[in-house]
């Protein structure tokens, strides 16, 4: 993971960093017409960015894919990334197959593992044992246990360097789960905290954190 391009190149993709209302790439908007979600066009710009910066033989993970907005804006013109999905497809109308349509509707059936189950039992399981991670994005259950979890649990597959995105940042009890994670933490770094809607930007959706971390003692 280049986490220095990934900074660097981020401002270029809107007019006006973090204030413009859409990105540059009309596509993530289209994205979003066309399969409702829970993010904002400028969200998916940044993830696909994400996945741009991978190195060669990392994988992009998603937790909580639902219908699948965000994986798909990550994959756009990214055909070389080793991109999984988990999910348990218990949230309103999501489905394995609504997933898996919508996917194809963007051309991209096939290119991503789909993980059915409980997030926090894969990722205790062997399901990513043979993948090096180098961006794990995080959008699943949303209580303060919950992220602290989703964070913790990820940390025997990432790389030296991976990103790790966490989204509706906004909610207070998803930053003291960040915060406090970061304070027991000492290879963890925040990179990059966007606020949402609650913060005058909606364009971010609920808020948006990325973090950098780095192999050592955890």
């Amino acid at each position: 993971m280049d986490a220095e391009r990934f900074l660097r190149d981020l401002p270029a993709l809107f007019r006006g960093f973090p204030h413009g209302e859409e990105p540059l790439d009309p596509r993530f908007a289209e994205v979003l017409e066309i399969v409702p979600g829970l993010a904002r066009a400028n969200n998916l710009a940044l993830l696909n960015l994400v996945a741009k910066c991978l190195g060669p033989g990392e994988t992009y993970v998603e937790v909580g894919a639902f219908r699948g907005t965000s994986l798909i804006g990550a994959m756009l013109d990214n055909e070389a990334v080793d991109f999984v999905a988990i999910d348990d497809f218990s949230r309103g109308d999501g489905s394995r197959e609504q997933l898996e349509r919508n996917l194809a509707r963007f051309g991209l059936a096939g290119r991503a593992t789909i993980l059915e189950g409980d997030a926090f039992e894969l990722l205790r399981s062997d399901a990513l044992v043979d993948r090096r991670v180098g961006a794990y994005y995080y959008d699943a259950g949303h209580t303060y246990e919950e992220h602290c979890d989703g964070l913790v649990l990820a940390e025997p597959y990432l790389v030296d360097g991976a990103l790790v995105i966490v989204d509706d940042t906004d909610w207070d009890f998803v930053d003291a789960a960040v915060r406090d994670y970061l304070d027991s933490r000492p290879n963890v770094r925040s990179v990059l905290k966007v606020g949402g809607k609650d913060t005058g930007q909606p364009w971010w959706w609920e808020g948006v954190q990325v973090l950098e971390w780095r192999a050592g003692a955890a």
